[in-house]
This record gives structure tokens, C-alpha cells and sequence, in this order.
């Protein structure tokens, strides 16, 4: 799974900003694990549609072999023949309009997701904190990337980890899956799912992701800032090969 259309990065800018391209890649350890999403920063003023790209050539390279993606749909490129491996590097090329846009990424080795697991005392109708579990190697720096999702419903709020001061060690953490609007609807009840993927990433992309949560601004009205991308060119956005892993519980 990846980041669909609906969940592409939002990051708008004041309105006197030059719109940038938004560039989401990602090769993956699952068969059609290959997917890349293009789109344009908005202005406050604009409305919240999916603003995709048409027309771009898009092109990973692997190990003297290249695969060209297809639009499958508005903005949205895919591959289904690619199916990452761990240790690979993969280079992505995007050419917009004559424009040329640049990544790579290496996929970590897998780190075993080992358990996903929530007791009766971590939720209630609003909020519930289940918990991972995985054991980190001691011979690398590791950096983990976990998604959230309620009844197959991709959530906007992530997790991400490093093991700057678990190296080694038998990792426990905590994810927050909460409804904070006013629609009870939205309510957590018996029998809804709550699955946690897990990735395991490359440096770039955790320094990405990590520097995205401030990318609408602090708390204390700090003005937005843009995310650190590894995408070279003036995009922003990410371009990441992870793996895969996915554990789901239902609530009792």
C-alpha cells in the first residue's frame, strides 16, 4: 500500500508563492509495488482538489535495467512489473515539461514486524493506542515508517522511528488512532479494524517524513515551512524504496 490520490501531500502556499510540483514515489518489496504520484502545491485561497499532473515522463532505473511508468489515472504513474529488493538502489527520473526532477533510494533489509497488539484499557470511543513490537539489529541504523489505518481507511496521521537509542533492542511503541472531530460517526465501536503497516526506510526519507510534521507550521503560528526532500530539481515531495509489513486487529 501507498499513499493514495486523496492523501497526497497538501502543502499550500501564500498566495504571492510560485506553485512547485509535489513528487510522492515509492518502490516497494510487494509485487505492483511501484507507484508515483504528481501534483502542484495550491495557494491558501485554493480549494482542497487533488491539483494532478498529466503528461510527465516518469522512468526507474535499477541495476542497468529501466522501467517506464503508465498514468494509470490523473497525476497518478504506476509499474506493475517492479517488485523492489532489499539492498537495491533505485534512481527515479521525472521530466515535466522539460523540467527534470531527480531521487534515489536504497531499500533497508527487512526488520520483522513482530506483534501488533491492544489491551482492553488503551481504547475507548474516541482514541485507541495500540502497540508494535519489532526487534531492532544491532549492526546498522535502522529508520521506520508506520501507517495507520482504520477499516482499510488510510490515515493522515504516521509514525516514525529511529534507533538512535534502541540499537539492538526489543522495540515497544505506541500508536494514537483517535477521531478528534465532532462526528460520532467517527467513533471507535466493536468489530473496526485498525491495521498498522510498517516500512522500514532509508535515512532521507525519515529525515523527510520527520520534517514534514512541522510543514504546516508550529503550534505558535510559525510560518510553513517546506519539508526536506530527496527529490533534487525544485520538487517537493519524497521518492522511497521500503519494505512492506502489515498487522491488523480488530477492536473486542
Amino acid at each position: 500500500m501507498f499513499w493514495s490520490c486523496e492523501k497526497a501531500i497538501d502543502l499550500k502556499l501564500k498566495d504571492s508563492d510560485i506553485t512547485k510540483y509535489v513528487i510522492e514515489g515509492a518502490v516497494t518489496n510487494q509485487s505492483n509495488g511501484c507507484k508515483v504520484i504528481i501534483s502542484e502545491t495550491k495557494k491558501f485561497s485554493d480549494d482542497n482538489q487533488f491539483n494532478g499532473i498529466s503528461g510527465a515522463i516518469v522512468k526507474i532505473e535499477n541495476n542497468g535495467s529501466t522501467f517506464m511508468l503508465t498514468e494509470t489515472g490523473k497525476g497518478i504513474y504506476e509499474n506493475l512489473t517492479v517488485t523492489g529488493v532489499p539492498g537495491q538502489t533505485y534512481r527515479l527520473t521525472v521530466t515535466i515539461k522539460g523540467e527534470v526532477f531527480k531521487a534515489s533510494s536504497t531499500m533497508p533489509a527487512v526488520v520483522d514486524f513482530l506483534d501488533f497488539t491492544l489491551k482492553p484499557n488503551d481504547v475507548d470511543t474516541t482514541r485507541a493506542t495500540p502497540r508494535v513490537k519489532f526487534k531492532d539489529p544491532l549492526a546498522t541504523r535502522n529508520y521506520y515508517w508506520f501507517q495507520q489505518y482504520i477499516n482499510d481507511k488510510l490515515l493522515m496521521e504516521y509514525k516514525v522511528l529511529n534507533d538512535e537509542y534502541t540499537s539492538g533492542q526489543e522495540v515497544n511503541e505506541y500508536l494514537v488512532y483517535e477521531n478528534t472531530t465532532k462526528n460520532r460517526a467517527l467513533n471507535l465501536k466493536k468489530g473496526d479494524r485498525l491495521t498498522a503497516e510498517m516500512h522500514c526506510i532509508d535515512e532521507p526519507v525519515f529525515t523527510y517524513l520527520f520534517s514534514l510534521f512541522g510543514a504546516n507550521g508550529a503550534d505558535n503560528g510559525a510560518a510553513p515551512t517546506n519539508p526536506l526532500s530527496n527529490i533534487s530539481g525544485g520538487a517537493l515531495g519524497f521518492f522511497s524504496a521500503h519494505t512492506v509489513q502489515l498487522k491488523t486487529i480488530v477492536i473486542p
